[in-house]
């Protein structure tokens, strides 16, 4: 089976055909998410509540996604700079609540996507990105210092 029953998935979460989703062991995905098709979740990977998680991404060991998150279609997340570095030199990603992350983006390991950010559609992130920062490019560059999001109909 390609979900881990050694993961801990709320009941309301949401994903869109199961057989093709790969979820490994140690995951936590809070309530009211929705994961695509053609995802892949590594070990220990925690997913806050209301994130949305397009198909076709890949979120590896070490990356923690707060709530109400959007990670577009295709979305790569890395925890290794030069592989294979061995777990020893993986780094951390961390997606702060209310950021939104655009397709086919590439999220480097120890980034920090700070809360409210967002991240253009096919950007690669080599840096931290502070909070509420509209960022586009390879690598990602500064549009915006702050942008002012809808979340569930309020603004914030």
């Amino acid at each position: 089976m390609p979900v881990s029953i050694q993961s801990v998935i709320h009941s309301s979460v949401k994903i869109w055909h199961p057989d093709l989703v790969n979820i490994y062991g140690d995951c936590e995905i809070e309530a009211d998410c929705n994961i695509g098709s053609f995802v892949e979740i590594g070990p220990k990977v925690k997913i806050g509540r209301g994130c949305r998680i397009g198909a076709h991404c890949f979120i590896p060991e070490g990356v923690t996604i707060e709530e109400n998150c959007f990670i577009g279609p295709g979305t790569i997340f890395t925890n290794d700079r030069y592989p294979p570095g061995g777990k020893e030199a993986w780094r951390p990603v961390f997606v702060r609540k209310n950021a939104s992350i655009g397709a086919g983006s590439v999220i480097l390991p120890g980034i920090e996507i700070g809360e409210g950010a967002m991240v253009g559609a096919g950007t690669v992130v080599t840096r931290n990105i502070p909070a509420g920062w509209l960022v586009v490019g390879n690598p990602a560059r500064r549009i915006i210092k702050q942008v002012f999001h809808c979340v569930k109909g309020e603004i914030v």
